[in-house]
């Protein structure tokens, strides 16, 4: 949702004291876009490029601690802290005497420009920034289920438009902080944390690392303060080099397969139903597999059966009736790269045979001609049949399939995926919005469990229709039950029936402790008390369980 950066919501949303705060600091480094944060009502900020500034830039014509902004009923005032480059107010130098810094003012240290802006002042749609005090004094009091993360940036926030356009579309709850000039913190509810992750990289914004924590963690801040001053981690973290859709713990196991036998150039047999995703899997092994040609996709069903072998084969002019010239097969424009042939379970037994042919002998023939002709291709086949039973029903060819399943990889349906639809529609929407130049909504709790209570028969297909229509009646406001089909709003629990109030000496707050206790005992049992794996299965960071285990005593259950 866009802000509207009036004084009234800025006070409401960010004030650290019981004093409203005044001012705002404009912070822009060489030729990159200015940012905002917010001052507290008083107090003072040390700037400079050491990790012990309470504004750090990491320009290095900062000094590690350069001047001093302070303020309290008064103005605020500049002060040099003996910087190697000095400090400059309006283009003149000033040392350690306090300077008046007013409103409308203009600073300058090193390559890095500040100036002192009145709340009423700051730019519509601009977001300010918490120091990092004032976040931590506002997540004294988080509820159970805020999560605090930290992204690390690869290059200062200023040099990206489109990272600060990101943070001017969270809602006015989510509360962000500056650690540095590339690194940020973020007080939200998982939903939206996983939201901002996907809009960043969808954006193109690379980040460095980033880490999600309960915000009810014991030094929460300095647990991640702790991973941000470490080495870096090696590019080969666990997420390096996979496509956003399979960072999904259903997924996790069907990419492994996919990296390990992409480069070796084996038949794959992807098995699935509908809208699962069985392209994406060909696209990716194709991707991986170091291919120059092309990856050409043909879906057997959609078809004419009397089209179908010389759109695969090619032909001859004068082939059949209608052949006026040449055709190259599908086969054929697959030469040095990878066929994705999709419902294969549906090819006659006449041109399964002419396939292994292709498949073993690496040549094909036109209809109506004798030469053979050699191509060099890789087959990647999907089907939502089970080939097994096709081939005992001496429908599919025996050969055939132990020719092309040299690995298989299986596509579970979204029905199975429920506990990940919220982090799959988020990243859906990301995709669908920058589609359109806009910026992607969030969806209220209601509408994603009436999608999580909905069985999916057409998969990610059908989920991604589904959001598409949802895009068209939002514009600034979360994705709601009523812009769901009814199919799907039907789900929804019931809310013209008032809730009853709880029984005497009942506590709401102990029911929900109760169910989640049980949620997560089950989940511990289905994975063998593995707590990665269980972690897995309640769509929870592994660290989030940990935390859960430890506060609800359930430390040796596990």
């Amino acid at each position: 949702m866009r802000r509207r950066a009036s004084e009234e919501t800025l006070d409401h949303a960010y004030a650290a004291t019981h004093q409203a705060p005044a001012y705002c600091l404009s912070i822009a480094r060489g030729s990159g876009a200015p940012f905002l944060v917010l001052l507290p009502a008083s107090g003072a900020l040390r700037i400079g490029r050491d990790r012990q500034a309470d504004l750090r830039i990491t320009s290095p014509s900062l000094s590690r601690l350069h001047f001093v902004i302070e303020w309290s009923n008064e103005a605020p005032t500049l002060r040099d802290l003996g910087s190697k480059n000095g400090t400059f107010l309006e283009g003149a130098a000033i040392g350690d005497d306090a300077t008046p810094f007013g409103a409308g003012a203009e600073a300058r240290a090193g390559d890095v420009r500040f100036a002192l802006l009145r709340l009423a002042n700051v730019p519509h749609g601009a977001r300010p920034l918490l120091t990092q005090g004032a976040f931590e004094s506002k997540i004294q009091t988080a509820s159970e289920d805020l999560m605090v993360a930290a992204v690390e940036l690869a290059s200062p926030l200023g040099d990206s438009a489109g990272a600060l356009d990101v943070l001017s579309r969270l809602p006015d709850d989510v509360l962000v902080a500056m650690v540095s000039d590339d690194a940020l913190l973020v007080a939200a509810r998982e939903p939206a944390i996983a939201w901002l992750f996907d809009a960043l990289v969808h954006r193109g914004i690379a980040m460095k690392r980033r880490l999600m924590l309960p915000a009810r963690t014991p030094d929460v801040l300095g647990s991640i303060a702790r991973v941000l001053d470490s080495p870096e981690p090696a590019a080969s973290d666990e997420d390096g080099d996979v496509p956003t859709a399979f960072r999904y713990p259903s997924l996790r196991k069907a990419h492994e397969i996919i990296r390990r036998i992409a480069p070796r150039g084996i038949s794959v047999l992807v098995n699935g139903e509908t809208g699962t995703g069985k392209e994406v899997v060909a696209r990716e092994i194709h991707r991986l597999s170091g291919r120059s040609g092309p990856l050409v996709a043909v879906n057997a069903a959609a078809l004419p059966e009397n089209l179908i072998e010389s759109e695969l084969f090619g032909h001859e002019r004068g082939a059949f009736t209608g052949a006026q010239g040449q055709k190259v097969g599908l086969i054929e424009s697959s030469h040095g790269g990878t066929l994705f042939l999709d419902e294969i379970g549906e090819l006659s037994l006449s041109l399964q045979a002419k396939l292994l042919r292709v498949l073993e002998d690496q040549t094909v023939r036109r209809v109506g001609s004798n030469t053979e002709r050699r191509v060099d291709l890789r087959v990647v086949a999907a089907t939502h049949q089970d080939l097994e039973v096709l081939s005992k029903e001496k429908k599919f060819r025996q050969d055939l399939l132990y020719r092309l399943n040299g690995a298989v990889i299986v596509m579970p349906p979204l029905r199975d995926r429920k506990k990940e639809i919220g982090a799959l529609a988020s990243r859906l929407l990301v995709e669908l919005a920058t589609s359109e130049n806009r910026s992607p909504p969030l969806i209220d709790a209601a509408a994603l469990a009436a999608m999580e209570a909905y069985d999916w028969p057409g998969n990610v297909r059908e989920l991604k229709h589904v959001l598409e229509r949802a895009l068209a009646f939002v514009d600034n406001t979360p994705i709601a039950v009523e812009h769901l089909p009814e199919r799907i709003s039907s789900r929804a629990a019931p809310t013209s029936k008032p809730a009853e109030p709880p029984s005497a000496g009942g506590d709401v707050r102990a029911s929900v402790r109760d169910f989640e206790r049980e949620r997560i005992l089950q989940a511990l049992k289905d994975a063998g008390g593995n707590r990665t794996r269980a972690a897995e299965l309640l769509g929870l960071p592994r660290r989030t369980l940990v935390y859960k285990l430890s506060k609800m005593r359930l430390d040796d259950e596990s």
